[in-house]
């Protein structure tokens, strides 16, 4: 897609969040219980730990880091900035650019 915009000056770029537990829906009910079986911890506060301790910075990724990412690349700071990726998960190996 940024190939395709780049000559009408459309840029495109992705923000990929990962676990973003507070005030993200996708966590309630089936999905959190799911994803806490998978690694055979607790439901509760367990899961929110579980996903900080596997990140390389031990930082949870709150909704505001993301809208910060997306802040960035809707702004003319990013003017220059097309098929671009911005990985908000506090440093997850599994997302590094191979």
């Amino acid at each position: 897609m940024a190939i395709e915009g780049a000559e009408d000056g459309i840029r495109v770029n992705v923000v990929n969040p990962d676990a973003v537990i507070r005030g993200s829906r996708i966590w309630d009910g089936d999905w959190r219980k799911e994803r806490a079986s998978t690694y055979g911890i607790d439901a509760g506060q367990e899961l929110e730990e579980f996903y900080r301790k596997r990140s390389l910075l031990k930082q949870n990724v709150l909704p505001e880091d993301i809208a910060e990412a997306i802040y960035f690349f809707a702004s003319d700071a990013s003017s220059k900035c097309t098929g671009n990726i911005i990985n908000v998960d506090a440093g997850n190996a599994q997302a590094f650019t191979r």
